[in-house]
């Protein structure tokens, strides 16, 4: 049987095909089902999806944790911004290490570029005298 279905979102058609008639009625509201999740998704904020990610390592369900008692979901709830703030610090600690290894790099380039040797110096500057070249390659950078 061939289903075809046209989702504003997508803006184009979407074909399934399947050989029995079962498999094709549960194929659209699969498809329903799998865009309804998407959009769901995308209308999140990042604090929605990382709290939605904690509470999956947690095993809770956004539905189970509406069904507990006040007592109970704060104490979740305690937890979910514990590991938020914990998840935060984290990403905060993994990018200002990226940066120090981005300025490090950077560093090692500019000491490599100061290390040519006189002759090679002279020649791109074509002015230089080997007073001035060999008082550069001593000029050291530190942070």
């Amino acid at each position: 049987m061939h289903v075809s279905n046209t989702s504003p979102l997508i803006g184009n058609a979407v074909t399934t095909t399947s050989s029995n008639a079962a498999g094709s009625s549960s194929a659209p509201s699969s498809f329903q089902s799998m865009l309804s999740q998407l959009t769901d998704y995308v209308n999140e904020t990042p604090a929605q999806r990382m709290e939605a990610s904690i509470l999956a390592q947690l095993g809770i369900t956004p539905q189970q944790l509406a069904a507990m008692s006040p007592a109970d979901r704060e104490k979740v709830e305690t937890e979910v911004k514990e590991l938020m703030k914990k998840e935060m610090q984290a990403q905060e600690q993994q990018q200002q290490a990226q940066s120090q290894a981005q300025i490090q790099q950077q560093v090692q380039a500019v000491q490599v570029q100061l290390q040519l040797p006189t002759s090679q110096v002279n020649t791109q500057s074509g002015t230089q005298s080997n007073t001035q070249s060999s008082s550069k390659h001593n000029t050291t950078i530190s942070l």
